[in-house]
């Protein structure tokens, strides 16, 4: 897995982050989408999900200042935040799907299944 060094591990005498390695982040974002694509039974809702939660782990990892750009980056590959992604899960629940975004009693999962 590509990986982004964080500077907050040892912390430069001046607090300032090293630069965002900008092609490094992209290819994170390649692979985490890769993998989201893979497991997510072609729902779009669910790969957000899966994603988006991926994305913010390792954003969570990231210095202060890297984690915006990070995110504005991961917004190609379709990143929601956690509040886009409840938003989506509300509209799903009160319009008849289930959390993976497909309609109730035809998700493989068997959400809305009797």
């Amino acid at each position: 897995m590509s990986t982004i060094h964080c500077s907050s591990d040892s912390p430069r005498p001046d607090g300032m982050s090293d630069a965002f390695d900008e092609p490094a982040w992209r290819a994170v974002c390649d692979e985490v989408a890769a993998r989201a694509n893979q497991g997510c039974g072609l729902s779009h809702d669910y790969y957000v999900e899966c994603f988006s939660s991926s994305i913010d782990a390792r954003a969570r990892r990231l210095p202060l200042d890297q984690r915006e750009p990070a995110l504005k980056i991961a917004r190609e590959w379709d990143y929601a935040t956690p509040a886009e992604r409840q938003e989506s899960q509300d509209w799903n629940a009160n319009n008849g799907y289930c959390w993976h975004g497909i309609e109730l009693g035809c998700c493989p999962a068997g959400c809305g299944s009797v």
